[in-house]
């Protein structure tokens, strides 16, 4: 399947354009940031390959949802700030989100697999207004989701990611991965690889050992992440 960039979907466009009440908070970010790409899609955007985006600084806005049935990328480079709105739905098969990159979506947000999130300091951060839906998400320390309609997902995360929601497995860089996953996709210390899990996701690999994930019936249920 191909790769495409997101930028390339859309039409370039300005931050005034882009300005909204509703966004103006996140919008402020970038005012006066040069060099600064603002991009806009008045439709839906629907592809079959992976879709990723530029390093950033960035904004993004589609009109509609985002679906893709491969793997989903949207980072920043290491300190830039990316802000991708989606006034629809979120839809991909694999979904990675990093550093700078903040997604809102005003639908809800369906990844058939596995979705990560790291990096960021905080910055790096998913947030939908309906319910997320997943096979697994997998958080490092620096990264955060909420879904105002609940996540429906086995959850790895580290303990005090969600509150009141606590992850069906933690991730606390103890060597315990050994318990849980698939041997490929840990590092030599026994804790998940994020590169490695991402990878591995892609190319339709299990990332859980047999029968962990039946462990938890939890992550058929949606539960409140606040």
């Amino acid at each position: 399947m191909t790769n495409v960039r997101l930028e390339d979907l859309c039409n370039a466009t300005t931050l005034a354009a882009l300005r909204h009440p509703q966004w103006d908070p996140e919008l402020r970010t970038f005012e006066g940031l040069n060099p600064c790409s603002f991009w806009n899609s008045d439709t839906s955007v629907d592809v079959s390959g992976s879709i990723d985006t530029g390093d950033g600084p960035y904004v993004i806005q589609i009109n509609g949802s985002l679906r893709t049935t491969d793997h989903l990328r949207l980072w920043t480079d290491d300190y830039q700030p990316g802000l991708v709105i989606i006034r629809g739905d979120l839809q991909a098969r694999t979904f990675s989100f990093a550093n700078g990159a903040r997604i809102f979506v005003e639908g809800s947000v369906v990844v058939e697999d596995c979705l990560f999130g790291q990096y960021g300091d905080r910055n790096a951060v998913l947030s939908a207004k309906g319910e997320l839906r997943a096979r697994a998400v997998f958080l490092a320390n620096t990264a955060r989701v909420y879904a105002d309609e609940g996540v429906r997902s086995l959850i790895y995360a580290p303990r005090g990611s969600w509150d009141p929601l606590m992850p069906d497995i933690e991730n606390e860089g103890m060597g315990d991965g050994i318990q849980f996953f698939d041997p490929s996709v840990l590092d030599r210390y026994g804790d998940l690889e994020f590169r490695r899990a991402i990878e591995a996701a892609r190319a339709g690999q299990a990332l859980f050992l047999p029968g962990v994930e039946e462990q938890f019936p939890q992550r058929l249920s949606s539960r409140k992440t606040a």
